[in-house]
């Protein structure tokens, strides 16, 4: 029997940084809005016989291994120890975009997994379960620096607005409809441009914890989320100039912190700005290198033929995912 686990990516659009672990632990709470892609992780496990005597795990490379605390690959090994599989497997991942791409990758490969391992082992765990999972081996057990916006957009499929509180807890907020369809209809002119640059989400992840600086533009940063997310305007021309301020000035501010760009980045996001008419641009995730997210102004005909007569290559246009993680067997 063949099970494979399938989970999209995320784009983060509002509060991000805000759900970080530390900051949601100094100062009370992180929010986000964001949504999951229809690009997805896909692992694809295989139960070998009993008797077999090596695992074998195919990724970037290839391991093969008799216990699990013998495994290389991080993510797969808390995975496999969190739920306890003595059973040696054969595992195949693949995935639309590598680490350091910023829309993701890490979550959307360990959700992909663990969807996959409970279908196997037929353990009852809904989506929200699998989020806390994964952000717990990602946070608690593999101690890395980041927040839990990923692990929840990538799970629960859609568009979603997150409410991160101390201990790990995280609740939904319901967003008025005038709200959700703002939204929805700006991401339908958002385009993904890559910087053809990675980075490693950590080692920038780090150099803001303990900055005070830092600390206070990520409550800015907070704030203006937070002030889209409770105003009680439902005017929809309203909603949208708010909705596109709010993400340019928590890109201004984001723009401006340590480590986020460099010249190369910067040389990249002005020609962007230059040539394509937009409401706002920004990198996400981390920063240092993967996407660049482009709000092209509602009135462009022809939005890809724009992009691709700059010599953009390689660009998508990021479409809802409104299923969230799945799993099958064969």
């Amino acid at each position: 029997m063949i099970t494979i686990g399938k989970a999209p990516y995320r784009i983060s659009l509002l509060g991000g940084s805000s759900d970080l672990e530390w900051f949601v632990e100094k100062e009370g709470y992180g929010v986000s809005i964001g949504f999951s892609i229809d690009k997805y992780s896909y692992s694809v496990v295989n139960v070998l016989p009993n008797d077999t005597k090596k695992g074998i795990l195919k990724y970037s490379s290839i391991e093969r291994y008799s216990h699990i605390d013998e495994i290389v690959h991080p993510l797969i090994r808390e995975a496999l120890d969190y739920f306890n599989f003595t059973t040696p497997l054969e595992i195949s991942t693949y995935g639309f975009a590598a680490g350091g791409s910023g829309i993701g990758g890490s979550s959307s490969f360990l959700l992909s997994l663990l969807v996959a391992l409970i279908k196997i082992k037929e353990i009852d765990k809904d989506y929200y379960d699998l989020a806390q999972i994964a952000s717990d081996i990602e946070i608690n057990r593999l101690k890395s620096p980041i927040g839990r916006q990923d692990q929840y957009l990538c799970a629960l499929g859609g568009l979603s607005c997150l409410k991160f509180q101390p201990n790990g807890k995280v609740s939904n907020i319901k967003l008025i409809n005038e709200k959700n369809k703002v939204i929805r209809k700006a991401i339908e002119n958002m385009y993904l441009i890559p910087s053809h640059m990675k980075r490693n989400a950590d080692s920038v992840l780090k150099k803001f914890k303990n900055n005070s600086t830092v600390q206070s533009d990520i409550k800015s940063i907070r704030e203006i989320a937070n002030k889209f997310i409770i105003s009680e305007e439902t005017r929809e021309y309203c909603l949208w100039e708010n909705f596109h301020s709010a993400v340019s000035d928590s890109w201004e501010i984001k723009r401006n912190l340590a480590h986020v760009m460099n010249d190369s980045l910067n040389e990249k996001y002005e020609f962007l700005k230059r040539n394509i008419p937009n409401n706002w641009i920004r990198l996400i995730g981390a920063g240092s290198g993967g996407y660049f997210l482009v709000s092209i102004k509602e009135d462009v005909q022809n939005p890809e033929n724009l992009i691709s007569s700059l010599g953009l290559k390689e660009f998508i246009k990021p479409n809802i995912s409104e299923q969230g993680l799945s799993s099958s067997e064969f």
